[in-house]
């Protein structure tokens, strides 16, 4: 299927985005950035945080509940969240977009900007590259399992599903080539997707550009910053699983703060390392 172009989008293929080096403290100063963004406009992060928050909070609560699907509710939650965030997430990099060229964006504005890029499809085809990548994961992750387990899925027994005796074995560290194998792997995975997705969304946003563009340019600013991911990533997940874990009986209240803060602070991100099509 045919992706829809518009009319900028057809005169940025074939470009390529030029790439800047960051300094090590970079992601700081983009934390910092983040939260004078959403204090800039507090009822637009506070908006798209509530509703985020309430989606992943309803979603898992259904998931982790249902008799048939309690089983995969962590990577079902995850599909779900890689598919409306980013795409979601819009209207807060418009909104910085905005703040940093000296203007005053009102909500209708950067809500307009969000479901025009949404409605020329590429975010869309983006979010569903990430949904492959998790799904990919969820399909191989008990074909490890059953290689490093004399190969047959028969060795989880009938009161224990896959995915339970998988987290047996992480926990325990008894199968320790599995689980040396499956942290590989995951990672790998979950690299790939954070390189995939970092820029793609953003740069679709700001430059109109085709997907597969954005996505060859988010890999290229990665591997060219790759130790400044390596700090950014285990930022990002020391603040979010914080936030959960600090608010887990309060319904993950810390996400309505956190995670606008960490999309401002992409944009900023994005904006210090990818500079124009040439």
């Amino acid at each position: 299927m045919a992706i829809p172009k518009t009319a900028r989008m057809q005169e940025t293929l074939g470009k390529t985005a030029e790439l800047k080096k960051v300094s090590m403290s970079a992601p700081f100063t983009w934390l910092k950035q983040g939260v004078s963004d959403f204090l800039a406009m507090p009822l637009l992060a506070v908006f798209y945080g509530i509703l985020f928050t309430v989606v992943s909070y309803g979603a898992w609560h259904y998931l982790s509940t249902s008799e048939t699907l309690g089983d995969v509710a962590a990577p079902l939650l995850a599909v779900i969240i890689l598919l409306l965030g980013p795409i979601s997430a819009m209207s807060l990099y418009d909104a910085s977009r905005r703040l940093a060229a000296g203007e005053n964006p009102s909500i209708s504005t950067v809500f307009g900007a969000a479901f025009k890029t949404n409605g020329s499809c590429p975010s869309i085809f983006l979010s569903v590259i990430l949904v492959v990548l998790a799904i990919a994961w969820m399909m191989f992750s008990p074909l490890i399992y059953a290689v490093f387990n004399t190969g047959s899925l028969n060795i989880v027994s009938e009161n224990q599903t896959v995915i339970q005796a998988i987290l047996a074995d992480i926990t325990s560290g008894a199968n320790t080539g599995f689980v040396v194998t499956y942290a590989i792997f995951t990672a790998v995975v979950g690299l790939t997707s954070f390189m995939i997705s970092w820029f793609s969304f953003p740069m679709v946003l700001d430059k109109d550009c085709d997907p597969f563009t954005a996505v060859v340019t988010s890999l290229k600013a990665a591997m060219a910053n790759l130790v400044i991911m390596l700090i950014w990533v285990p930022m990002v997940g020391i603040i979010v699983l914080g936030a959960l874990v600090l608010t887990a009986n309060l319904y993950f209240i810390g996400l309505v703060f956190v995670i606008p803060v960490l999309a401002h602070a992409t944009w900023h991100a994005y904006e210090s390392m990818i500079g124009e099509l040439k």
